[in-house]
């Protein structure tokens, strides 16, 4: 199992304002200013590198919130 405030502390590392934004389970990461699709692309290869390389980018998609991701990728590992 992943210890899920590492998850959100690796995924938010991604972000070129890191320090200056929260994520959590409920944050609509698509949303912050600073997402674009280079962001998507770094998280989509941090997840895949750090945690498993099933994750795919069609999941990732389908993910509305940071939680999302979350759960999809802790079952993935399961």
């Amino acid at each position: 199992m992943i210890n899920e405030q590492e998850f959100y502390d690796n995924f938010r590392s991604e972000f070129i304002d890191a320090d200056e934004i929260t994520i959590d389970a409920e944050t609509d990461f698509r949303k912050l200013d600073s997402w674009d699709s280079l962001t998507g692309m770094a998280v989509l290869v941090m997840i895949q590198d750090k945690y498993t390389d099933k994750f795919t980018e069609k999941e990732f998609k389908e993910c509305k919130v940071s939680g999302d991701v979350f759960t999809c990728v802790n079952n993935l590992m399961s």
